[in-house]
């Protein structure tokens, strides 16, 4: 859901260059994104940090059209990576 920049719904809302919703990603029984949110704002810098193993990876090529998702929705740009991806 899109959000202030403030995150606390406190000001206008912000056009979203990344939007993921659900993401979810397995390689056989290893499971390596389980659900994951992300409300990027476009004109925004923002960070991915986590520890080894965490799927920081695999998200960023979902992002990028490297890899597909088993669930969930990605809007790049206003795109839906499913349909335009």
């Amino acid at each position: 859901m899109p959000t202030s920049p403030s995150g606390r719904g406190d000001g206008p809302l912000l056009p979203a260059a990344i939007t993921a919703t659900g993401l979810r990603k397995s390689y056989g029984d290893k499971v390596v994104l389980d659900g994951v949110d992300l409300h990027i704002p476009a004109g925004s810098v923002f960070a991915l940090l986590g520890p080894n193993g965490a799927g920081k990876t695999t998200a960023v090529k979902i992002l990028s059209t490297l890899v597909t998702p088993d669930a969930g929705q990605v809007r790049v740009a206003g795109h839906d990576l499913a349909t335009h991806g």
